[in-house]
């Protein structure tokens, strides 16, 4: 009987799932060998470069996927509250990435490692897909609503630093499930006196 062929996606996949495996044992991206990488996969070396080109695209191919996870996740509570413009939904926000931690622990546990890590591509796309989650949300009216008179991309700034914040916080998360509703609501209180500081230096103008 002829074996039915995998799809290509279905490699890269496997290839994605052994480098966080190893990753994961390791708490480093940077450490890991093509190799190794694709023994754990069961694959063989030359079919690591179907993929990827380098370590670094597979790095970056991580993030990625992690990125789309976090934007479809945030996507759907934003939309579950597009019809109640009054409703804070930053808390909701927060406990659904909180939650999707919980869901994907190495992916999240690589990357705050990665984010100061020897690797300057993937530090740059940490960056980068945390500055486009921000700039994302920066764009829902309830957002701007909480911050009104404050221009978008100032509104982007203040997230992509609550978002550094958060991501580093999702660690701890993790690692101390005990902790876990004291570290909730240390983000929340945060996240609120980051908006109270951008309302007062801010304030709206009158007339």
């Amino acid at each position: 009987m002829t074996p039915i062929p995998l799809p290509s996606s279905h490699g890269k996949q496997r290839i994605i799932e052994a480098a966080l495996e190893l990753a994961e044992e390791h708490r480093s991206f940077s450490s890991l060998g093509i190799r190794e990488i694709t023994r754990k996969a069961k694959l063989s070396a030359p079919a690591f470069y179907r993929h990827f080109d380098t370590l670094n695209a597979l790095g970056m191919a991580v993030i990625d996927q992690v990125k789309a996870d976090v934007l479809k996740a945030l996507g759907e509570v934003r939309l579950a509250a597009a019809g109640e413009i009054n409703l804070d939904i930053r808390p909701l926000l927060l406990k659904r990435f909180f939650d999707l931690v919980l869901e994907n622990p190495r992916a999240v546990i690589i990357g705050a490692c990665e984010a100061y890590g020897p690797m300057p591509e993937m530090r740059q796309s940490i960056r980068a897909a945390l500055r486009q989650v921000a700039e994302e949300i920066a764009k829902d009216l309830h957002i701007s609503r909480l911050l009104a008179g404050i221009p978008e991309p100032l509104i982007a700034d203040i997230l992509t630093h609550i978002a550094h914040h958060v991501f580093f916080l999702a660690i701890d998360y993790i690692d101390r499930p005990k902790d876990r509703v004291a570290i909730f609501n240390s983000a929340e209180q945060m996240i609120s006196m980051m908006f109270a500081g951008a309302r007062a230096f801010n304030p709206p103008s009158v007339g």
